[in-house]
């Protein structure tokens, strides 16, 4: 530095090769943590040689150093945190985490080693045969590691800001690890509760369903046979049963859609439709592509989120007119469902507990990896859009 300055500071705006020098060197200041203060103090003291525009020119040069300085850190942690927020797997955040890093210190490789039983125990800068490796320990489960081409010992500042970087890291990929574990036990907890419809739906067909059939067989051969005053009483028996049959069927299949494994997930969802005509005075239109039959769990999960829709739109809504659309593009399900209803407040809605509610919504979305929005105003009717990647073969 002593020795760039030496020269006459008349040519830092004639010499792009001295302004270049002394840049770099305003970088490298930065980051062995002087401060601009001390920068200037140390240019006063040249006043009596330099004049007052070369002190200027040189001032104006460090301090754009030190603030790209700044800047590239403070680029580093908001790439952090964007990461951490919406990455949705600890590998993707891990990846998110690579990156950033790589850019911020220009690293040839970036390296984390998360969840690692032989970890790094402390911060190292150590040559390798390749050229200069950066290690920083992730408390005791893992370190990042960057690798450069040559020799590159790293700086104070630099080292600081990884630390905090790996602190960042660390809490992130903690909390990712916990996010995966807590959607492998919805996952777990939600395939146990389909099972359980299952075999709830074939105990009403087989006892409830069945014995109910046989009633109403029993009770028309009684109507034909008994007097007359009875028989208006035993035909309101027979209609009160065969109302209650009907009812055991809609449960049954919204507690196992036989179609949807039949026929498929277009099928299943409109014979959702159909049933809405039949219980709510909506109006529908629907707007469904061509669909290949898709992997058992996703077809499941878009027709429970079709189901819960259309019912919140009936029933809890009270919408005049439905629209359901959904379709196949670039590998992705998009299913959409409008309504004009009475609309509701989604953050408070999202904070009720329930299967079915939204947050179950959410939850169903997340663990396929989708995407799920939720526009809902108090008397301006809601709209739901969800997008779920197909899994590839």
């Amino acid at each position: 530095m002593k020795a760039t300055w030496r020269k006459p500071l008349s040519l830092l705006t004639a010499d792009p090769t001295l302004a270049e020098q002394t840049e770099y060197n305003g970088r490298r200041l930065a980051k062995l943590g002087a401060t601009i203060d001390r920068i200037v103090d140390w240019l006063d003291r040249r006043r009596p040689r330099w004049s007052e525009a070369d002190i200027r020119t040189v001032e104006l040069i460090v301090t754009r150093a030190y603030i790209e300085v700044r800047e590239a850190e403070i680029d580093l942690f908001e790439h952090l945190f964007r990461a951490e927020v919406e990455s949705r797997t600890l590998g993707e955040t891990l990846r998110r985490f690579e990156e950033g890093l790589r850019q911020y210190a220009n690293a040839a490789r970036v390296r984390i080693r998360y969840p690692e039983a032989r970890a790094a125990t402390r911060a190292s800068c150590a040559a390798a045969p390749a050229g200069t490796v950066w290690s920083i320990p992730l408390g005791r489960e893992g370190a990042i590691e960057l690798e450069f081409p040559k020799y590159y010992p790293w700086l104070p500042r630099e080292r600081e800001v990884l630390a905090i970087a790996a602190d960042r890291c660390l809490a992130a990929g903690d909390k990712a690890r916990r996010a995966e574990e807590s959607r492998r036990l919805a996952a777990t907890l939600t395939e146990i509760a389909e099972r359980e419809r299952r075999r709830i739906s074939q105990e009403l067909h087989d006892e409830a369903g069945q014995s109910m059939l046989v009633i109403r067989l029993m009770l028309e051969n009684l109507e034909r046979e008994a007097p007359t005053g009875l028989r208006s009483r035993l035909r309101e028996a027979r209609e009160a049963t065969e109302r209650t049959v009907v009812e055991i069927r809609r449960i049954l299949s919204a507690l196992s859609p036989e179609v949807l494994e039949k026929l498929g997930l277009s099928a299943a969802i409109r014979q959702l439709g159909t049933r809405l005509r039949w219980a709510y005075p909506a109006h529908l239109k629907t707007d469904i592509g061509d669909l290949p039959r898709l992997p058992a769990k996703l077809e499941l999960v878009v027709y429970r989120l079709a189901q819960e829709c259309l019912n919140n739109a009936a029933k809890h809504a009270q919408a005049k007119n439905v629209k359901v659309s959904l379709h196949n593009a670039d590998g992705v399900i998009k299913l959409g469902v409008s309504d004009d209803g009475l609309g509701f407040d989604v953050n408070r809605a999202a904070g009720h507990t329930g299967s079915y509610g939204i947050g179950g919504m959410r939850d169903r979305v997340a663990l396929l990896g989708g995407r799920m929005e939720i526009d809902s105003r108090l008397g301006r009717g809601t709209r739901v859009a969800v997008e779920l990647p197909i899994p590839s073969e």
